[in-house]
């Protein structure tokens, strides 16, 4: 393998800090931080055809799946640089993702990966396109948060 240079690694520190970014922005459902995570035209691909592009139908779908939860809390892990060249990166980062109804008394943990593409604008690395693929879901009842804790607040 061979060794990266310094131009390289600032590259997937910034890039890493934009896949991060996302699970902090659905977390917090903040919509407009999500927005500038991908590209105007930047596409989010569920699966089995289910695809939103560009940057003002991905608010609207970020509104309506953040609104759907009391809380949501997205772990990123083992993220693997599959290219990085010339402005342009492709990632596989693994997620488990927590996410609570208390209206729908429902828990639901879902576990798999985002398939990214990424590019350099300049101001900072943007996804271009997002494939989220699941390994597994499970779900139960939602529970009351013990008082001695306080939820984080969402937009």
């Amino acid at each position: 393998m061979a060794r990266l240079s310094p131009d390289d690694l600032v590259a997937r520190a910034e890039i890493s800090d934009t896949l991060h970014a996302y699970s902090r922005g659905i977390d917090r459902r903040d919509i407009d931080l999500l927005a500038d995570l991908f590209t105007e035209d930047g596409a989010f691909d569920y699966g089995h055809g289910n695809l939103t592009r560009g940057r003002e139908a991905l608010r609207e779908l970020f509104v309506a799946a953040t609104g759907k939860y009391d809380a949501t809390s997205h772990h990123c892990s083992t993220t693997s640089f599959l290219s990085l060249a010339e402005g342009r990166a492709s990632t596989i980062t693994y997620v488990y993702a927590f996410h609570d109804n208390r209206e729908q008394d429902l828990n639901l943990h879902v576990w798999g990966c985002y398939e990214d593409e990424l590019v350099d604008e300049g101001d900072r690395w943007r996804i271009a396109t997002r494939r989220v693929r699941i390994a597994g879901v499970s779900s139960n009842g939602s529970e009351e948060l013990p008082e001695r804790f306080e939820r984080y607040a969402r937009g």
